[in-house]
């Protein structure tokens, strides 16, 4: 079978602990970020458009609303497709505010191509995340009816 076809209940033990892997590993990152706006919520929303006072407010509490309930999706592999692809879209919006190398002072330009090249990495994990479910060993498998759960160790 063609490896693009592959879906979570086809994959075998190796893509399963390869898809637990990418997930248990891309989680923290949107989950501290998301804890992080939450102390400092104020600070969070005066950076985004529209000010803490303002439409800032409503952008910062979607942004932790999608890194902490995607991010817990994304570990627990439960509906890790949909929050795969919500983190996929988020992360395009916030390297295109935060991270435009481009038009960044010359001191931050380094720190800007890394952070913006860090981003398409996780772009990459995310769209195989998408594609390919979350795997055998995850809460949506478990519970999918007729599943028969994580593969066995052989």
């Amino acid at each position: 079978m063609p490896t693009s076809a592959r879906s979570a209940e086809a994959t075998g033990l190796p893509d399963a602990f390869v898809l637990l892997f990418a997930r248990v590993a891309i989680a923290p990152l949107f989950l501290y970020s998301g804890i992080g706006k939450v102390m400092a919520f104020a600070v969070t929303a005066g950076r985004l458009p529209g000010g803490a006072d303002g439409f800032g407010m409503l952008l910062a509490a979607g942004a932790v609303a999608v890194e902490l309930g995607c991010g817990t999706a994304l570990l627990l592999g439960l509906f890790a497709r949909q929050a795969a692809l919500v983190l996929f879209l988020f992360t395009i919006a916030a390297t295109l505010m935060f991270h435009n190398f481009w038009a960044a002072p010359e001191a931050q330009v380094v720190v800007q191509t890394i952070n913006f090249l860090k981003n398409l990495g996780l772009l990459g994990a995310l769209a195989l995340i998408a594609s390919f479910g979350p795997g055998a060993y995850a809460v949506q498998a478990a519970i999918k009816p007729g599943s028969k759960g994580a593969p066995e160790l052989t």
